[in-house]
This record gives structure tokens, sequence and C-alpha cells, in this order.
């Protein structure tokens, strides 16, 4: 046989019998229960609003595997440290002593100094980011790091402040990330072209609108975190689904149930009723919320992480009401359920249960933001004797009330019809 014929049917055969061809099982989440995750940073990651959502996405979908995370964002701060202390201070008191298994790391905003770059600021980046990298291989040995290009200075709705534009600058830096991801054995995450992308979709929208994403071109508002913990995510395998169900109601049976529980399924004069459980929640997005309606209209999140599938085949054609609870859910021709709804886009209880975690995740975040500033401060925390940290206990019952208010619960479900096809 001809050699490359030969090598090329080699390869076709390895690609035909390749797990992800047959579709086998996609890879597991990035994260496990009993990991601490800390997201290290500047500003962006002081806000707390990317890694919170992560968080959110972590606890309502796993709610049984119990994730510990902590914020480590200082506003200013460049890979040599800066206002909280010098980069070795920053890690030795804000990310070691957590024995973190996950870290994450996003720099470069301040490190640019604003300006185009220079031999001089590439240098001092490489050299800063090395010594990082190093500090964590040498204290935190086993964790997983997560190196982030940083997101974008907004030059999409605004001149630029020179040449090329600062974002050009911040673009550079990513490609240093990646490679210095790719020495250290890093997974490496890019927040920079999906937030671009975001600006560039919400400027040919409206661009007012455009200029509310980042207002003050660095300090991203909430949609672009949600734009970049979804990109996080993405990296890190996360899992659409929050459950799949499929209910045959002709032949009153239960087809499928994926990350749920389905029992007592029963019919009388066209209502349907059944007890459903999930494994998880959604995350609870507000349609009625103008920020986070936004999200949804120019993002795919919803299709690439909400997924909370309805399925019921079997009725006759019709208008069909669904109940879940005492809460009203919605009214829906038979068509639309044969092909299958997505609960995650209507008030049910398990969106109002996922929203009362999202306030408690809130009160802990700002909790641990607290505590940040005090330690930098010096405060007395209630260790300076040797004693346990108060904040951290009161973090630690926080993080209980979390995941106690996210023990998934069951729900009664009811399906009727309300109308018949007219004539």
């Amino acid at each position: 046989m001809n050699p490359p014929l030969h090598g090329f049917l080699v390869l076709l055969i390895l690609l035909l019998t390749s797990p992800f061809v047959r579709g086998a099982e996609p890879p597991p989440f990035y994260l496990k229960g009993g990991d601490t995750v800390v997201f290290y940073g500047d500003s962006i990651t002081e806000q707390s609003l990317y890694n919170q959502w992560v968080e959110l996405y972590t606890v309502t979908r796993f709610p049984k595997m119990r994730v510990h995370f902590y914020g480590a964002g200082v506003g200013g701060d460049r890979v040599s440290g800066g206002s909280g202390g010098t980069i070795d201070e920053r890690l030795s008191r804000d990310v070691f002593p957590h024995r973190p298994s996950v870290i994450t790391v996003m720099l470069g905003m301040n490190d640019g100094s604003y300006r185009a770059t220079t031999d001089e600021i590439q240098s001092a980046y490489i050299n800063g980011y090395e010594h990082l990298i190093q500090a964590i291989h040498e204290h935190a040995p086993g964790a997983r790091v997560t190196i982030i290009g940083p997101s974008p200075l907004d030059d999409v709705t605004r001149p630029y402040w020179f040449p090329g534009g600062y974002n050009l600058v911040m673009q550079n830096f990513a490609e240093l990330d990646r490679s210095m991801a790719r020495k250290s054995n890093s997974l490496f995450v890019n927040f920079n072209p999906p937030v671009v992308a975001l600006l560039q979709r919400a400027k040919a929208f409206d661009p007012q609108i455009g200029h509310l994403i980042i207002p003050d071109r660095v300090h991203p508002e909430l949609i672009a975190h949600l734009v970049m913990a979804e990109t996080l995510l993405d990296a890190w395998n996360a899992p659409a689904e929050v459950s799949s169900v499929v209910i045959d109601a002709h032949a009153v049976k239960i087809v499928e149930a994926s990350n749920a529980s389905v029992d007592a399924l029963s019919v009388d004069h066209e209502l349907w009723r059944w007890n459903e459980t999930e494994s998880s929640l959604p995350i609870p997005f507000e349609k009625d919320n103008a920020t986070q309606a936004l999200l949804l209209k120019f993002t795919d999140v919803q299709d690439r992480l909400n997924q909370e599938r309805l399925r019921i085949t079997g009725l006759e054609q019709g208008q069909y009401g669904l109940k879940i609870d005492e809460d009203e859910i919605g009214t829906f021709p038979a068509e639309q359920l044969d092909k299958g709804i997505n609960l995650a886009d209507f008030g049910t209880p398990m969106h109002d249960q996922a929203q009362r975690v999202a306030w408690l995740i809130g009160d802990r975040e700002r909790a641990d933001s607290v505590h940040i500033q005090m330690l930098i401060r010096k405060a007395d925390v209630g260790c300076s004797q040797g004693s346990t940290d108060l904040m951290d206990l009161f973090e630690n019952e926080l993080e209980d009330a979390i995941y106690q208010a996210a023990v998934p619960k069951s729900h009664v479900y009811r399906l009727n019809r309300v109308s018949a096809p007219a004539r």
C-alpha cells in the first residue's frame, strides 16, 4: 500500500473511533467537590461580579458538590502588586492561606500603564507574571491555575487614545498570557474577544447602550461580567443542562428524566399531574431587569448554560396551561410543548429558589471583599492572638446558608387543556 495512503487511512480510523466522534460523555466540569477557588486580580476582579456568577452557576448546578470561593482582587494591582502590597505579600496574605486547589489570575489592565507598549513594559509584565506563577507552584503546588487574558479597554464605542488603541496592548498581553500558560501547564482563557464582540453588537444596536457596557472604558458593567463568567465556565466544561424531562401524555409515560426524578404521573379528564425533583437549579436571569434582558438578547448564555427542558408529546391540538405548585407558568400550544420549552425562561419556583441563593452569594461576596480590605489595613479580625479569624467564621456560616438554600425541592406539576383548536 502507498505509505501516504496508509497514513491517511490510519488517521481516518483514529478519527472515526475517537470518543468525541462516537458521542461519548463530554469532559467533566473543571471544578470538583472540596475544591477551594481563589480569583486573583485587579479592580475588575475586585468588582466581584464575574466570579460571583461563576459561584452562582456552580452552586445551583451542583448543589451537592461543596466548593469554596474567595475573591482576591485589589484595585490598581499589577503583576508586581500594588496598594495591597507587593505580589509576594498579596499572595501570602490573600491567596495561600486558603489552601487553594484552583487559582485564576487576571492582570494586565494596569500593567500597560494606559499607553502604547514598550519593550520595557512588556519585559516587566512577562518577568512579573513568571514570578507570580513560580510563587504559586512553590506555595500551592497542587493548585490548578487558569490564566485569564485581560478584559478589554473599550476602544469599540469610543475613539482611540493613541494610534492602534490601548486594547491592542491588552490583546498583546493576552497572547503573552497564552504563552506563559502553555509553558506553565496552566489553562488559558481569554476574556477580551467575547467582551469586544458584545461591545460591537451593542454599538450596532444602539450606540448609547454600547457606551454603558464599560462606562469608564475600564470597569465592565454586569452584562460584560456575565459574558466573562460564561467564557470561563465554557472553558471549564460547564454543562448546559439543568434538567431534561420528556413525558408522553397520550401513553401517560415518563420517557426521559435526566438530572431529575419524576413520579406519580397521572391523568384525569385532560389534567396531567406529576411530581418532579430537579437535581439542579437554573441560573435566575430576570427578564424584567433591563441589563439582564440585554444579556439574553445579545448572547447565547441561555442556550449555552441554562437548559431546563420540558417536553410533552402525544397531546391533541389545543392550548395547555402549565402550573408548578401554585405558580401559573404559561399557556402553550400542543406543538410548542411537543418541541419542548425551556423552563429557565419562566418565573418558576425553581427560579425563585435560585434567586434566593444568588442573594446569599452576594452577601458572602461582600463579606469576603470587606475581609480583604481589613487584612490590607491590618484591622483586628479577632485572630491577633492566634485565635480564629472571626470574619472567616462569618463567611463560613454564610456558605452553609448558601448550600442549605440550594437543596433541591420537589414540585407538583399540573398540565391541563384550556382550549381546543378552532374549527
